[in-house]
């Protein structure tokens, strides 16, 4: 929702409002290239979410615990621990079923976060529309 209370419009043009409670949906980025960060945020602000960027598992954790988001994407092969499938565990240990969505440009991340049991899966590089789908069907 817009700022003066108009509903806003995502990417593709779709009027998207706000959650139940009046606030838009808040996804984590936890990617530790702040350029891909920062074009994910943008992307996902544009289409009506709100956003939090971190670049580390630590952080990551910090983050959902305070602030609950209703979707975390994943960049699967952050530098420091935790990361990967220990960084899953965790997020789900501190703030329960959140939905993960895995990004990657690593094919072996994908079985290894099947393993995990994440929500979904979206191959680095990705068209934004696809990104915004995903974030779309998460968070409804």
């Amino acid at each position: 929702m817009a700022e003066d209370g108009r509903p806003s419009a995502d990417a593709g043009g779709t009027e998207r409002t706000a959650s139940p409670t009046g606030k838009r949906p808040l996804v984590l980025v936890v990617d530790d290239d702040d350029d891909i960060a920062d074009s994910i945020g943008d992307v996902l602000r544009g289409g009506g979410y709100d956003v939090e960027q971190v670049g580390d598992g630590h952080a990551a954790l910090a983050s959902a615990t305070r602030a609950r988001p209703a979707l975390v994407l994943l960049d699967w092969r952050l530098p420091n621990e935790p990361a990967g499938s220990a960084l899953v565990r965790k997020l789900r240990d501190a703030c329960g079923p959140v939905p993960v969505v895995v990004l990657s440009a690593d094919p072996q991340a994908l079985q290894e976060a099947r393993a995990a049991q994440v929500s979904d899966y979206l191959p680095k590089p990705f068209d934004v529309n696809d990104l915004l789908a995903l974030v779309d069907e998460h968070c409804d």
